[in-house]
């Protein structure tokens, strides 16, 4: 028999507990906003887990790790796209990585999308009997023990990284050589994001780690005075905010009509192809409320609009997109991580179809990026 709640209700930790005590096989489908990660069990055992989330990508996780550059995965992923081969037997063949490392690797990523999910305030979920995937995947070495165990150190720690680090609009620097320091293969990657300039929520995509591993990799080296956090500038901190808005308090009158309200206004902006105050709209509603089916299915409904618009207007995969502005002009423009990651990544050589596969960014997002650089005169497309 399926069961299903909310995480509000019951936490990760006694969800995974319960499923283990009952030896229970099946899949677990846990959802927040527009995440929805699965999880397999047989016999009560974990036995691995996915993510629509492009950050847990096999190709950014590697990427994070520093096994592979953007050009690798954009050849690896044209390789899988002619020939339908599984991308990770790909870079087995073409030397990015040996099986053995892979292996652990991908046992590694399964992992590290349930422990994320310990640290979710909200979110929905779904266990169905008896249902789980008929291909060949990846066993996880950890028992569900183990994997709570983690899961609530990480919760625990953290609190105490919010002490340090209150939000992702601060701006690291380096103070000392860190070249003494034990960093692993992901940690050096997020040390090496840093530039003075870029804020958390910046390193986190420029790293492709998750804000839990590169909030805990700056928070140990702020302990030992190796780096320093500053403020970010009032604009560049309300970019960030725009993209990551924290849930405020409920408002006096009834949740659900104001939820209903500003899904009735996204629909008429929608109407008129206000593109960016749909996304705007929405965006507060689903702060409101992230698992209420009435928001799940408008913005759905909208992300698939849009994209059949855009492509109508010719924002197609195929396009090049070039920058026509002057670079002095674009520097003292103020950018979201996501406009500034894909922005970065535009050179006049890679099409909008390979720049989105490389990117951690969601298709719908990046693609109302590409509309608003293309709508500014920012771009041009080829």
């Amino acid at each position: 028999m399926g069961v299903s709640g909310n995480l509000k209700t019951m936490l990760p930790g006694d969800l995974l507990q319960w499923l283990s005590l009952g030896q229970k096989t099946g899949t677990l489908i846990v959802g927040k906003k527009a995440v929805e990660k699965k999880i397999f069990f047989k016999r009560g055992r974990v036995i691995s887990s996915a993510s629509n989330d492009p950050r847990e990508y096999l190709g950014q996780f590697l990427m994070s790790h520093g096994y592979m550059s953007e050009p690798e995965l954009m050849k690896a992923m044209q390789v899988q796209a002619e020939s339908g081969i599984l991308l990770g037997k790909i870079l087995v063949m073409i030397d990015v990585i040996d099986e053995e490392s892979l292996q652990r690797l991908m046992r590694l990523k399964a992992e590290e999308a349930i422990y994320d999910i310990f640290l979710w305030r909200e979110g929905d979920f779904h266990f169905i009997d008896d249902e789980v995937p008929t291909m060949e995947m990846i066993p996880l070495q950890v028992d569900v023990t183990g994997l709570i165990m983690e899961g609530t150190r990480r919760v625990d720690e953290w609190q105490r990284i919010r002490l340090i680090i209150p939000n992702d609009t601060v701006i690291p620097t380096v103070m000392k050589p860190l070249e003494s320091e034990p960093l692993d293969d992901a940690q050096k990657t997020i040390i090496a994001a840093i530039d003075g300039q870029r804020t958390i929520a910046d390193i986190v995509l420029e790293s492709r780690s998750s804000t839990f591993m590169v909030c805990e990799t700056l928070y140990r080296l702020v302990r030992s005075g190796a780096i320093n956090l500053v403020d970010a500038e009032p604009a560049k901190a309300a970019a960030v905010r725009e993209e990551r808005p924290v849930t405020g308090q409920i408002p006096a009158y009834r949740e659900e009509d104001e939820v209903e309200s500003l899904v009735q206004r996204a629909q008429q902006a929608l109407r008129s192809k206000e593109y960016e105050k749909v996304q705007r709209l929405l965006r507060a509603a689903e702060n409101i409320d992230p698992n209420q089916m009435r928001v799940r299915s408008a913005i759905k409904g909208a992300e698939a609009a849009i994209l059949s618009d855009l492509r109508q207007q010719g924002l197609i995969d195929s396009r090049v997109p070039r920058v026509v502005k002057p670079i002095e002009e674009i520097t003292s423009m103020n950018f979201t991580p996501n406009e500034g990651f894909i922005l970065s990544r535009i050179n006049g050589h890679y099409d909008i179809g390979s720049l989105i596969k490389i990117s951690p960014i969601r298709e719908p997002d990046a693609m109302l990026i590409f509309y608003k650089l293309w709508k500014d005169g920012i771009v041009d497309l080829g």
